[in-house]
């Protein structure tokens, strides 16, 4: 079996697979995400919780409906930018239109930005950080974008 790096955003519960909330219940997006830092919450909790909705998303037009309105910038160029590779890398691995904001020039980072400062971290990254965050100079291992 070859080695895939990128893999789909998809519950790993049997029950939540076979009894998914409905389109209504689903309201978490990148926009929101942007919104929701702005006021002052965590970035990394409002992203975390934004990945958890998505994996529960199962058809196209609601996986396509949580990237494509334009986030806001936050103010915090790593953070625009990790939500434009958010956008990008869940677009190619669910075969959805990438969003045309995610690819704006204040979308990529001048500098390397190691996501965690944990020690032994930057070699996992570096290895298993997708296309999508890689090319902003964003490193972060594909399995912390899995949640549930």
């Amino acid at each position: 079996m070859p080695w895939v790096v990128a893999h789909r955003l998809e519950t790993g519960s049997d029950w939540l697979a076979s009894h998914p909330p409905g389109g209504a219940d689903l309201t978490c997006t990148l926009a929101g995400v942007a919104r929701r830092v702005a006021t002052g919450e965590g970035f990394r909790h409002a992203v975390r919780e934004f990945l958890d909705e998505f994996a529960l998303r199962g058809d196209d037009p609601t996986r396509e409906a949580a990237i494509e309105e334009r986030p806001q910038p936050i103010g915090d160029r790593r953070y625009d930018a990790y939500l434009g590779a958010l956008a990008e890398h869940l677009a190619a691995v669910h075969r959805l239109d990438r969003p045309a904001w995610s690819v704006e020039r204040g979308r990529f980072l001048d500098r390397f930005w190691f996501v965690s400062d944990v020690a032994g971290f930057r070699a996992i990254a570096i290895a298993q950080a997708p296309a999508a965050f890689r090319r902003r100079g964003i490193f972060v291992p594909e399995r912390s974008l899995h949640r549930v």
